[in-house]
């Protein structure tokens, strides 16, 4: 089911977006609260998030802290947004303001409409960007006339707009490789991230972590990636983490990241809370944070849940 957050708005045409009754509207009445509404839906239901804000100027510029804070958070929340006529200079358009350079640094990308023709596809290509890993926020600027249009459209509504899967798999020679370092290790942990929070996928960590009967702790401000009462969750590492968990990672000879950049709340981009001499095998979907942070001895650029289980699996062999 989708969630749309709904600022009460004056047009009615905002009815014909969609007419599937499986479309939860919830007015809000403020868009600053909308947004982060619908930011905390996208994260916990691993489906977009959406947000309408019928009116430009004022009403956009209510959007744009919850979408910053998607953005970092790698949310996919789909932000609507009314804006001032194509017909209208925008420096005397009633509380005109250049929302498609406002919107653009804090999103995946932000469209402005310039024809109601071309309404499902931006709509369609929006909701599919934001699901496309790395997953992020996006913004759609619909213009007052635009929204007056009336237009007849042949849309497959049989046909998702995006998924929520990514099946992106590590190369073998790197599972190979990860599989042998692991195997060799003494003091080998876990650690989970946003990649296994968000898709919900934790039991393909669970079951690596029981093969090896290793501790998993989990990134900093993901500490539900993995259920609480797991005998093998150490909890939250790094500096605002807890003793145990973040004992387990500065004296690991050996460390799987999963789905995390081990960034600035894990660790503080300090070995004091990282062991220096550790080797660090990292799952990333976003190719660029392998290795950003700290050296690493592998690094897969792959879905978490995915990789994680080729390890499993190449584990498994060697077993035998």
């Amino acid at each position: 089911m989708f969630l749309v957050l709904l600022v009460l708005l004056p047009w009615k045409c905002l009815t014909h977006f969609t007419t599937k009754k499986n479309i939860k509207f919830i007015g809000v009445r403020d868009e600053r609260t909308g947004t982060h509404m619908a930011d905390g839906y996208a994260r916990a239901s691993n489906r977009p998030g959406v947000i309408i804000a019928g009116q430009n100027g004022p009403g956009a510029t209510n959007l744009v802290t919850g979408i910053a804070q998607a953005k970092a958070a790698f949310s996919p929340v789909v932000a609507i947004a009314g804006s001032y006529s194509t017909k209208d200079k925008m420096e005397d358009a009633f509380q005109g303001l250049d929302q498609q350079s406002l919107f653009t640094p804090i999103t995946k990308k932000t469209w402005t409409v310039k024809s109601s023709k071309i309404i499902p596809n931006i709509m369609s290509d929006a909701f599919n960007l934001a699901m496309q890993p790395r997953r992020g926020p996006v913004c759609v600027n619909l213009p007052r006339n635009i929204l007056a249009a009336t237009n007849n459209y042949n849309i497959n509504t049989n046909k998702p707009s995006f998924s929520n899967e990514s099946n992106l798999r590590g190369k073998d020679e790197s599972i190979k490789k990860s599989a042998k370092i692991i195997n060799q290790a003494k003091q080998f942990v876990i650690i989970a991230g946003g990649g296994i929070k968000y898709t919900a996928k934790y039991r393909e960590v669970i079951k690596l972590a029981e093969l090896l009967n290793a501790p998993i702790v989990t990134a900093a401000g993901h500490g539900d990636a993995i259920p609480f009462n797991h005998k093998l969750n150490a909890g939250q590492m790094g500096p605002r983490g807890n003793p145990v968990a973040s004992r387990l990672v500065k004296e690991a000879d050996v460390i799987l990241a999963i789905g995390t950049r081990l960034g600035f709340n894990s660790t503080f981009y300090s070995y004091d809370n990282i062991n220096k001499k550790a080797k660090i095998i990292q799952v990333e979907i976003e190719k660029k944070m392998l290795g950003k942070y700290f050296p690493i001895a592998i690094g897969i650029n792959a879905d978490a849940a995915t990789a994680t289980n080729q390890i499993y699996n190449e584990l498994r062999k060697t077993e035998n």
